[in-house]
Parts: structure tokens; C-alpha cells; sequence
């Protein structure tokens, strides 16, 4: 494995390595932000980042994405991949994030899509622009910032998506009494989530979305998703281990 880059982080120092065709990018305490086949871009490596996809079962017609948190930008090749025309907006609070991700992951300013470096909190709060799709991923090192998990976050959230839009967050499971927290002020604020464990890692998927759905309209739009994919993806066996969850146990 070679390592292309050091960059100072603002929580740590950031590393680039690339092995084969396999670029990822790393903590310095070892923890995995991206993982990206070169060959492939539209593949995450990371398990986390592509069951996202799944987002799509829920808001099948969604053309604007917001990213909070860009990491290297490998749920953007996904979904551009999946959706070419949508509009996608990052935001990264740390300043070397997107100059990694321009220069080793094939991330690029396009009129499609645009960077945003500050605080994913501060952004939804002056934010006036609404997406289909939210998706939280804006970890410092493996720690979800106090202001991304406040109940005041999560009501901008709420606000700054459209009709039929979906918030989804990546939760890193740790504090069991910060994700009972999260989860119940997503429920206040958003709707009732529906939780994908990861099968390979220790992320967990929230998805919720602002309508009820019932399990058989999501698996049957996973059938439908993967139907339309321009790539091969087994959403329909993710869609069947979706599980709502018990907003009373929060």
C-alpha cells in the first residue's frame, strides 16, 4: 500500500493511500473516511455508503441531494451514477477534506455539483434552497458533532427538505444513550425512522422520511430500483432487513 498524502485534519491528520486501484482515505488513528475503486467510482467500498442507496426506495423521484459531510465523495459517484441529472450539495467543515477529494478521488466543481466548506449545522440554519434527499455523515474522526444531534438541527433539517423528502443520518454505534437522543429527536423533528443495521461495520442507517411507507411498497420499489440502475445492486435483499424503529424504546 502507498501512501499518496498527509494532510492536517481538524481533528486529526488525514492519509491517502492507494493500494491497486483502491484510493482510501484514512485518519491517523486508523479510522476509514472513503473508500473508492478507481475502476468502479460508483461503487463505495465502505458497506455504510452504499447501502445509502436504499435512499432512493424511499424518494424514488428525487433530483436534489444535500451531503453533510463529503469524506472523499464516494456517495456522490454513487448517486450521480444512479441519478446523472439530480443536483448534489456537499458541505465539509474541514478545509482538506475537499482539496483530498479533487485531487486523488475524482471530485470536481460542476454546475451538478457544489462544495460547501463550513459547519453542517450553521449551513442548514442559514439555508434557504430544499432537497428530496439529507444525508448526514458529518463525523470529525469517528465523533458526531453536539451541534449535527441537537434537536434544533434536526428541526432545520425537517425544514429544508421538500414534501416528500428524507432525512438520512449515519450513526456510528457507540454511546447508546447519545443514539437513543438522536434517534428521538429525529422522530420529533422529522418522522418515525426506519433502521438498517450494517452487516460488515458498525454504522447504522436512519431513514426517515416525511410520509409513513409500509415495508411492501418499499421492497417493491426496490424491485423497481434495481430494475432502473445503470449498475448491479441488490437493494431489494437491503430493503428486507429494514426495520422501524420502536420510537417508545428511544
Amino acid at each position: 500500500m502507498k501512501t499518496l498524502q498527509r494532510a492536517k485534519g481538524l481533528a486529526s491528520d488525514l492519509v491517502v493511500t492507494q493500494k491497486g486501484n483502491t484510493v482510501t482515505l484514512w485518519s491517523a488513528s486508523g479510522v476509514r473516511h472513503t473508500v473508492l475503486d478507481l475502476g468502479a467510482p460508483h461503487l463505495p467500498g465502505l458497506e455504510y455508503a452504499r447501502n445509502v442507496l436504499l435512499s432512493l426506495v424511499f424518494s424514488p423521484q428525487a433530483r436534489s441531494f444535500l451531503l453533510l459531510g463529503l469524506g472523499g465523495g464516494s456517495i456522490f459517484h454513487m448517486l450521480h451514477a444512479a441519478r446523472p441529472t439530480a443536483q448534489v450539495d456537499a458541505v465539509e467543515i474541514d478545509p482538506a477534506v475537499p482539496d483530498l477529494a479533487r485531487k486523488f478521488f475524482r471530485i470536481g466543481d460542476s454546475p451538478q455539483f457544489r462544495i460547501y466548506v463550513e459547519d453542517a449545522a450553521g449551513y442548514l440554519a442559514r439555508c434557504e434552497k430544499k432537497y428530496d434527499i439529507i444525508i448526514l455523515d458529518a463525523y470529525l474522526g469517528e465523533i458526531l458533532p453536539p451541534q449535527c444531534a441537537s434537536p434544533v438541527f434536526f428541526q432545520n433539517a425537517r425544514q429544508r427538505l421538500t414534501g416528500e423528502g428524507l432525512l438520512v443520518v449515519n450513526w456510528l454505534r457507540g454511546d447508546p444513550h447519545q443514539y437513543r437522543r438522536v434517534v428521538s429527536n429525529i422522530g420529533s423533528a422529522v418522522g418515525h425512522p426506519w433502521v438498517l443495521h450494517g452487516y460488515r461495520s458498525r454504522n447504522t442507517l436512519l431513514f426517515a422520511p416525511l410520509r409513513e411507507h409500509h415495508r411492501t411498497e418499499l421492497v417493491a420499489g426496490a424491485e423497481q430500483l434495481e430494475r432502473e440502475l445503470p449498475f448491479a445492486r441488490a437493494v431489494v435483499r437491503l430493503a428486507r432487513r429494514l426495520q422501524p424503529h420502536p420510537l417508545d424504546a428511544a
